[in-house]
């Protein structure tokens, strides 16, 4: 069976599937070093984590701050996404399945990276899949940690350190958020116009209203048409080939200082 992919914006997401990594051991592929704005790259807590449940660090691993990001979306530069998903597709098997962030709009790298797994899904022939991220989500599989595993992704949540904060209101408003764990297709027509208005879209233009940023990152005028392309590229001219039949071995992998 092919190594499936996890494609995931931030360094944490993969803790949502901690569980069906050890199972799976997916190629894992992240996009931003989990910087924001002003912190320090986390890759380092997604590497060890990786390791100890048996993946497989992706040829796209931090390869860039978040900040570089949002610049290419306000630029509309499709290069940095262009480069990642061939980069993830060169390396992939064929079939393989490809899971990553779902469509919320909550983030805009959030999007933009199940959009970038649509285009690598068409070069490798897989499967499209998500899992619930910010918001709950009905549908495809789930199943609950036994004892042994949900002790273990309990511990991997508490050695990630960065996102202490984050871990404990989660867990403190559902205690049992840890347990359960889901996989389901993943769809998304990117229409003209997202209702209600992206969460993203509203904060940013707080954010720009108090002077924090210059300018606001917009779905119609820069999520959307990143996705179109990503989409119509469809990883490139791998995309009418066959994908590499084996992963021997990932690239190096890319890490932000």
């Amino acid at each position: 069976m092919a190594r499936p992919l996890l494609i995931v914006a931030h360094p944490g997401h993969e803790l949502r599937l901690f569980g069906w990594m050890e199972r799976e051991r997916p190629l894992l592929c992240i996009l931003t070093d989990g910087s924001g704005s002003v912190a320090p790259a986390r890759t380092r807590y997604s590497a060890a984590l990786a390791e100890g449940c048996g993946a497989q660090r992706g040829p796209v691993f931090g390869t860039m701050a978040d900040r570089d990001w949002y610049a290419a979306i306000l630029a509309g530069d499709l290069g940095p996404f262009r480069a990642a998903a061939e980069a993830i597709a060169e390396v992939a098997e064929a079939g393989a399945p490809v899971v990553a962030d779902p469509v919320e709009g909550y983030n805009p790298m959030h999007d933009l990276a199940a959009a970038l797994a649509d285009a690598v899904a068409a070069a490798t022939g897989g499967p499209r899949l998500t899992y619930p991220l910010t918001a709950a989500q009905a549908g495809g599989r789930a199943w609950r940690l036994d004892a042994a595993p949900l002790a273990r992704k309990r511990a991997a949540v508490a050695a990630y350190t960065p996102l202490a904060v984050e871990a404990a209101a989660l867990l403190k408003a559902d205690p049992e958020a840890l347990a359960e764990e889901r996989i389901l297709p993943a769809a998304h027509g990117w229409p003209a116009v997202m209702d209600p208005l992206p969460a993203y879209e509203r904060f940013g233009a707080e954010r720009a209203q108090a002077g924090v940023y210059g300018r606001v990152i917009r779905y119609a005028d820069h999520v959307r048409p990143v996705a179109l392309a990503l989409r119509n590229q469809r990883a490139g001219t791998r995309a009418t080939q066959a994908a590499r039949p084996a992963v021997t071995a990932a690239a190096p992998a890319k890490t932000a200082p």
